[in-house]
Protein backbone atom coordinates (compact mmCIF):
# COMPACT_ATOMS: atom_id res chain seq x y z
CA UNK A 1 0.00 0.00 0.00
CA UNK A 2 1.38 3.22 -1.15
CA UNK A 3 -0.14 5.63 1.15
CA UNK A 4 -0.13 9.77 0.76
CA UNK A 5 -0.84 12.55 3.49
CA UNK A 6 -3.52 15.00 2.08
CA UNK A 7 -4.20 18.90 3.72
CA UNK A 8 -7.86 20.41 3.40
CA UNK A 9 -8.32 23.86 4.54
CA UNK A 10 -11.65 24.83 5.71
CA UNK A 11 -13.86 27.40 7.62
CA UNK A 12 -15.87 24.32 8.91
CA UNK A 13 -15.31 22.99 12.16
CA UNK A 14 -15.35 19.15 10.87
CA UNK A 15 -15.61 16.21 13.38
CA UNK A 16 -14.17 12.70 12.58
CA UNK A 17 -14.46 13.03 8.52
CA UNK A 18 -13.94 15.30 5.78
CA UNK A 19 -16.87 14.59 3.63
CA UNK A 20 -17.72 15.28 -0.04
CA UNK A 21 -21.18 16.21 1.16
CA UNK A 22 -20.34 19.93 1.99
CA UNK A 23 -18.95 20.26 -1.81
CA UNK A 24 -21.15 22.79 -3.19
CA UNK A 25 -22.25 25.12 -0.13
CA UNK A 26 -19.42 27.54 -0.43
CA UNK A 27 -19.53 29.72 -2.96
CA UNK A 28 -16.50 28.82 -4.76
CA UNK A 29 -17.65 25.41 -5.01
CA UNK A 30 -21.42 26.54 -6.06
CA UNK A 31 -20.70 26.65 -9.41
CA UNK A 32 -18.90 23.59 -9.58
CA UNK A 33 -21.83 21.34 -8.85
CA UNK A 34 -23.85 22.22 -12.06
CA UNK A 35 -20.63 20.82 -13.72
CA UNK A 36 -20.52 17.27 -12.77
CA UNK A 37 -23.04 15.67 -10.41
CA UNK A 38 -20.50 13.92 -8.55
CA UNK A 39 -19.51 15.50 -4.85
CA UNK A 40 -16.39 16.12 -3.93
CA UNK A 41 -13.58 17.53 -1.72
CA UNK A 42 -10.29 18.97 -2.60
CA UNK A 43 -6.87 18.35 -0.88
CA UNK A 44 -3.57 19.53 -1.38
CA UNK A 45 -0.33 17.39 -1.60
CA UNK A 46 1.50 20.00 0.03
CA UNK A 47 0.55 22.15 2.70
CA UNK A 48 1.71 24.91 1.69
CA UNK A 49 -0.24 24.98 -1.64
CA UNK A 50 -3.95 26.61 -1.57
CA UNK A 51 -5.80 28.76 -3.89
CA UNK A 52 -6.20 33.02 -2.47
CA UNK A 53 -9.91 32.18 -1.33
CA UNK A 54 -8.58 29.85 1.13
CA UNK A 55 -5.63 31.61 2.42
CA UNK A 56 -8.04 33.04 5.42
CA UNK A 57 -9.52 29.52 6.61
CA UNK A 58 -9.87 28.89 9.90
CA UNK A 59 -8.64 25.10 10.38
CA UNK A 60 -6.40 22.35 8.03
CA UNK A 61 -7.19 18.57 8.26
CA UNK A 62 -4.48 16.04 7.37
CA UNK A 63 -5.42 12.86 6.47
CA UNK A 64 -3.87 9.43 4.54
CA UNK A 65 -5.10 7.72 1.98
CA UNK A 66 -4.15 4.65 -0.17
CA UNK A 67 -2.75 6.36 -3.63
CA UNK A 68 -3.57 2.93 -5.85
CA UNK A 69 -7.25 4.04 -5.04
CA UNK A 70 -7.04 7.33 -7.09
CA UNK A 71 -6.71 7.75 -10.62
CA UNK A 72 -3.78 9.82 -12.17
CA UNK A 73 -4.47 12.18 -14.36
CA UNK A 74 -1.74 12.47 -16.19
CA UNK A 75 -1.83 8.79 -17.36
CA UNK A 76 -5.14 10.06 -19.95
CA UNK A 77 -6.76 6.78 -19.95
CA UNK A 78 -9.35 8.32 -19.31
CA UNK A 79 -11.14 10.42 -21.85
CA UNK A 80 -14.57 12.14 -20.91
CA UNK A 81 -16.57 15.44 -20.32
CA UNK A 82 -16.62 14.41 -16.67
CA UNK A 83 -14.01 13.09 -15.60
CA UNK A 84 -15.16 12.75 -12.02
CA UNK A 85 -18.57 10.76 -12.81
CA UNK A 86 -16.14 8.16 -15.19
CA UNK A 87 -13.48 7.80 -12.44
CA UNK A 88 -15.85 6.92 -9.99
CA UNK A 89 -17.67 4.41 -12.07
CA UNK A 90 -14.16 2.49 -12.62
CA UNK A 91 -13.49 2.09 -9.24
CA UNK A 92 -11.39 4.89 -7.62
CA UNK A 93 -12.46 6.98 -4.96
CA UNK A 94 -10.73 9.94 -6.45
CA UNK A 95 -8.38 11.68 -8.83
CA UNK A 96 -5.37 13.73 -8.55
CA UNK A 97 -2.32 15.33 -10.25
CA UNK A 98 0.84 16.74 -8.95
CA UNK A 99 -0.69 19.45 -6.47
CA UNK A 100 -4.17 18.37 -5.86
CA UNK A 101 -6.31 15.63 -5.02
CA UNK A 102 -9.89 15.01 -5.32
CA UNK A 103 -12.11 12.39 -2.97
CA UNK A 104 -15.26 10.93 -3.78
CA UNK A 105 -15.81 9.32 -0.83
CA UNK A 106 -15.30 10.50 3.19
CA UNK A 107 -12.38 10.09 4.64
CA UNK A 108 -10.87 9.99 8.13
CA UNK A 109 -9.33 13.25 10.07
CA UNK A 110 -5.86 12.18 10.91
CA UNK A 111 -5.36 15.68 12.52
CA UNK A 112 -6.74 19.09 12.59
CA UNK A 113 -5.18 22.26 12.85
CA UNK A 114 -6.62 25.77 13.73
CA UNK A 115 -4.96 28.38 11.70
CA UNK A 116 -6.99 31.35 12.69
CA UNK A 117 -9.12 32.13 16.19
CA UNK A 118 -12.38 30.59 16.02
Amino acid sequence: MDKIKLYHYSNSNFKGYVKPSFFGLNSYSYNSVKLSGVKRSYFYLEPKIKEYYLQGSKFLYITEIDKNKLYNLDSNKIISDDIYTEAKKQGYIGIYNKEQVVLFKAVKIKAKITLTKV
